[in-house]
């Protein structure tokens, strides 16, 4: 009876350990001119300072599947800084980079640069095509890497954006985005900012309004720059209202 009392708790222990979450690019979010970057363009910074802290970050000996994530992320600063000019010719190296990922890459990393490109061109064009490649790749990619911090976030945004006809759902992001905040030991700046967001749209749309303002604040204490924000709010003021 008592070896069967400790068997139990040890059974346990190991499913939790495999429940746990992972961060396949711990090493890329933990990295200060990475974060110095993020710092500049996830806080709506000058070019001039993007461009500065960008070239920093490249200028390291770093793998392509680190270059192709940094550009992801210089695509939607200058998206969102509407000079799409600037967002097509990051949107060219990050294509450069995910073509020179060789075999030491692994296969998270390799699928995750795919993924991150065809998003990035679809945040560019607004390609009905091409969203719904970028919508096919993250659903695949959850499905090989449910416990992976980044790609579960990833997978809870594509809900909420997705209409319902199309199989989107802000319940089932919420489910995600619950088992990820139940657990978010190890998880990186970036990845708790993503969570906040997807958290306070997911919040929103359920008709949540006062909490999902209370996830952006937390949100914005992090970074300030996404053009998310002032939509949610506004659909939370709608909300208050009706």
């Amino acid at each position: 009876m008592k070896r069967i009392m400790l068997i139990i708790p040890m059974a346990l222990l190991c499913l939790a350990s495999l429940c746990a979450y992972t961060d396949s690019f711990s090493t890329m979010n933990n990295d200060p001119l990475f974060l110095a970057m993020l710092d500049v363009v996830k806080n709506g910074g000058s070019p001039e300072d993007a461009e500065e802290a960008y070239a920093a970050y490249m200028a390291q000996d770093i793998s392509e599947t680190e270059r192709s994530r940094a550009e992801y992320h210089m695509v939607r600063y200058y998206k969102d800084m509407g000079n799409d000019d600037m967002a097509r010719k990051h949107l060219g190296r990050e294509q450069k980079a995910y073509e020179s990922i060789d075999e030491s890459a692994s296969e998270v990393e390799r699928l995750t640069a795919q993924a991150d490109m065809v998003s990035a061109e679809y945040y560019i064009t607004g390609k009905m095509g091409t969203g719904m490649e970028s919508s096919n790749l993250m659903k695949d990619l959850y499905k090989k890497y449910p416990d992976e911090f980044y790609i579960s976030i990833q997978e809870a945004f594509r809900l909420l954006y997705t209409p319902p006809i199309a199989g989107g759902s802000h319940k089932k992001a919420l489910k995600i985005i619950n088992a990820v905040e139940a657990d978010m030991d190890g998880i990186s700046k970036l990845d708790t900012y993503s969570l906040l967001m997807a958290k306070a749209m997911a919040l929103s749309k359920n008709k949540e309004w006062e909490e999902s303002d209370e996830y952006l604040d937390r949100a914005t204490s992090i970074y300030t720059f996404d053009t998310a924000i002032d939509d949610i709010r506004k659909d939370n003021r709608r909300g208050r209202r009706n």
